[in-house]
């Protein structure tokens, strides 16, 4: 008699997260190689053919400059846009793994949750509304404290691109990558046998050691718990997804109409958007506590005599 082979839980929870970082790693060396292609092009043929003029290293640092540098500041330019390009390529991954996973769950017999209606899903938009002003006000106090560099460069490479782009790739691409991969899966995996606080504080830990920055990190950790716990309230990762890009939209079309500099304009105003933020979200938190959890969909006569 065949027994199906076990599968290797270190494999199960830490190969997608493994996975996921490679496949960002190597298609962002990729896309930037070819932004640079035409300049490494021109910049090795010019040493080529004047390597005999002068002493070769003084050859190599005269035509990098003068051909190099403008291609590393072009994928520069358009770190956003590679951003985006690199998260598309992990939901290959990511989005494959989380219908094998629903899959096996309904072969196994495994009852679906139910999802919430479609109407509870307002408490998530005004608070992705309300909780992105706040996150920025409190963002910008952190760095202007911490005198945070790296934050502020990392803000700016952000808000260079067009709010076009902003929108469909901060706003919208990048949070559904993220989410298939950290709610979708990865969390998903660590509820089915550890449990909700388990599943949440290490989903989020390695969804915050993706952030660069100690005020990104921070942010995205505790985040990630609120993800988490979204996610099981509704009982689909659409709802961890919306919430998602209602903060990342609303941060980026409030910068763009010029809230955040009339704010920052005067730090009693500010300090007074933290306050309202907090405020509203705490009053949505407790109307998404109220919406009810999700149940397990019965399953049918005939299911339970196959059983």
């Amino acid at each position: 008699m065949n027994q199906k082979k076990k599968q290797n839980p270190f494999w199960h929870l830490a190969g997608p997260l493994l996975g996921y970082w490679v496949i960002q790693l190597v298609a962002e060396i990729i896309v930037s190689m070819l932004v640079m292609l035409p300049y490494a092009a021109k910049y090795l043929s010019l040493v080529m053919n004047h390597a005999s003029e002068m002493n070769y290293t003084d050859v190599v640092n005269k035509y990098y400059m003068e051909t190099m540098q403008p291609g590393l500041e072009l994928v520069l330019k358009y770190a956003t846009e590679i951003n985006g390009v690199t998260a598309l390529f992990t939901l290959i991954l990511t989005v494959s793994l989380f219908r094998l996973d629903r899959k096996k769950e309904k072969q196994a017999g495994i009852p679906q949750r139910q999802k919430v209606s479609a109407r509870n899903y307002v408490w998530l938009i005004l608070m992705g509304a309300a909780g992105s002003i706040g996150v920025t006000c409190l963002s910008v106090l952190a760095q202007l404290a911490m005198n945070s560099n790296s934050y502020q460069q990392s803000v700016q490479s952000t808000y260079a691109a067009p709010i076009f782009v902003q929108v469909v790739v901060v706003g919208i691409i990048i949070p559904v990558a993220e989410e298939m991969m950290f709610r979708g899966v990865l969390y998903r995996r660590y509820r089915e046998t550890k449990g909700f606080y388990y599943a949440a504080l290490w989903s989020s830990v390695f969804f915050s050691v993706t952030h660069l920055t100690m005020i990104q990190t921070v942010y995205a950790f505790l985040l990630g718990i609120l993800l988490c716990y979204v996610y099981e309230k509704y009982g689909s990762v659409k709802a961890a997804i919306g919430l998602h890009i209602c903060l990342n939209t609303g941060s980026i079309l409030f910068t763009e109409v010029g809230l955040f500099r009339w704010l920052a304009g005067d730090l009693m105003r500010m300090g007074l958007a933290i306050i309202l933020s907090a405020f509203f979200c705490s009053v949505l938190f407790v109307m998404i506590q109220k919406t009810g959890d999700p149940v397990m969909e019965k399953k049918t006569s005939r299911e339970n005599d196959e059983l």
